[in-house]
């Protein structure tokens, strides 16, 4: 094991299916750490490990959270990469989940410090999740993906997941693949495409997303609560649009060419971006 990582108590798993998710620049539509949060919730998973963040963040750019009563300091959090385990006992299959903020140094260590986990739990497959901005639609669920063998890109293609075709900057996920390949350790890696004018939480993609995971995992997630919450939240973004002609205009130019393009990112609350949390949150 290498000196960041910080085991506080030995799962009892055997030859697990990792899955992971981190925040930040692969993380559109929070679909990467917010399907992790909802694993973590649906199988009761605990953490066991984490990583010591003093090596792979800048502080001043993504700055500890402190905890302030009554005049007295009681914490301070800084960020935190964390591993959970869990069981899906239906199926016997075990899971390790990991969440993280993308880090910003040292990614050659950072990805040496996960995989050395990987490699003393005997992991044979590591499925990663990422989200981005597309020109598509609210109501479409698209995911595309790249595997490291034949075989996983025909369960790829059996479960309607669309193979990349991608050249441009990347994310951490590419360079585990290609050092968990040379260990002899399979990769995923999926991706939900976000419509450019919404922000937030995609319930939507959320529950494709756990469809295909648990699919290639074998194991079983139940996606009801998913599924209702994004029936509510459609609603609420269908009558914002139908009350905003330009962004009708948008979404009509969308569906007419169904050709992904890159899209600009959000210019603020200016009327051009439907930020999606915001219908959960209690009026004032």
């Amino acid at each position: 094991m290498v000196d960041e990582l910080i085991i506080e108590q030995t799962p009892e798993v055997s030859h697990p299916v990792v899955i992971l998710g981190f925040e930040g620049w692969a993380n559109g539509g929070n679909v990467a750490v917010g399907m992790i949060d909802y694993l973590i919730k649906k199988l009761g998973a605990t953490r066991f490990a984490k990583i010591d963040p003093n090596d792979f963040y800048r502080f001043d750019d993504l700055r500890p959270i402190v905890k302030v009563e009554g005049g007295q300091l009681i914490e301070v959090l800084p960020p935190e990469a964390a591993f959970y385990s869990a069981k899906d006992k239906q199926n016997g299959v075990d899971l390790v989940l990991f969440k993280a903020p993308e880090p910003h140094l040292r990614w050659f260590s950072f990805v040496e410090v996960v995989l050395s986990l990987c490699r003393e739990l005997g992991v044979k497959i590591i499925i990663s999740l990422g989200g981005l901005q597309d020109s598509v639609v609210h109501t479409d669920a698209i995911i595309s993906g790249f595997a490291s063998s034949e075989q996983l890109l025909e369960r790829l293609k059996q479960l309607e997941v669309n193979l990349a075709e991608y050249k441009g900057p990347g994310a951490i996920h590419s360079l585990i693949f290609e050092r968990a390949k040379g260990m002899g350790i399979e990769g995923i890696s999926l991706w939900g495409h976000c419509p450019f004018y919404l922000q937030g939480t995609h319930l939507r993609l959320l529950s494709r997303m756990a469809t295909v995971v648990a699919d290639l995992g074998g194991f079983h997630v139940d996606t009801s609560e998913l599924e209702k919450g994004w029936t509510h939240l459609a609603r609420s973004i269908q009558r914002f649009i139908d009350g905003n002609p330009e962004l009708q205009k948008a979404i009509k130019d969308i569906i007419k060419s169904k050709t992904p393009s890159e899209m600009p990112g959000p210019r603020g609350k200016d009327g051009k971006v439907v930020y999606m949390d915001d219908f959960f949150r209690p009026k004032e």
